[in-house]
């Protein structure tokens, strides 16, 4: 019987050639769970997070003109890619206490504003089910709306459009209004 394969072995080999044919019929069989991906940053000795998606551009040890400005949480300007564009302070903006000049600058996607902040922890790619909406809102922190569950720690995320709308708002308050 020379020439013919064993009987288990071609029972095998068919079988194995019906699952391949099989397998794309078949829709995939693991789909990737939906994940989020922030940066890790620090105002003071503070935890947060921002959306990476909310951010076009990350710098550190970023020159700066400060101006004068009544505005607290107004920095100064800064050349980003051949623009000119204001600086604010995030740790003003959520009602942290400031310190030293932040070292670390964001440039928020969508818009002409850099924010600065003092520490850049890294980027976090987590699943969607370790972050967590909060049900009302929090008079300190009214910029945060969500909290991710990094290491069973909760870090705040930063809502990048509810600052960016609070700047554009102090701007108009801030400019005189024409006479007619």
């Amino acid at each position: 019987m020379k020439g013919h394969a064993p009987a288990p072995l071609a029972q095998r080999a068919a079988e194995l050639r019906r699952n391949f044919d099989r397998s794309f019929a078949e829709p995939p069989r693991s789909q990737q769970a939906a994940s989020l991906d922030l940066l890790a940053i620090r105002l003071g000795s503070e935890p947060y997070a921002l959306r990476l998606a909310a951010v076009s551009g990350l710098f550190t040890g970023k020159k700066f003109t400060r101006l004068p400005q009544a505005a607290p949480e107004f920095l100064g300007i800064a050349g980003f890619r051949g623009s000119v564009v204001p600086v604010y302070d995030l740790r003003v903006l959520l009602g942290c206490t400031g310190g030293e000049a932040p070292r670390w600058l964001v440039f928020a996607a969508d818009s002409s504003v850099a924010l600065a902040f003092d520490g850049f922890d890294g980027h976090l790619r987590l699943p969607q089910e370790s972050i967590a909406r909060q049900e009302r809102s929090d008079a300190a922190r009214p910029h945060v709306r969500e909290l991710a569950s990094v290491a069973g720690a909760p870090r705040p995320i930063v809502d990048l459009a509810s600052i960016l709308a609070a700047i554009r708002e102090c701007s108009r308050q801030g400019v005189p209004q024409q006479q007619e």
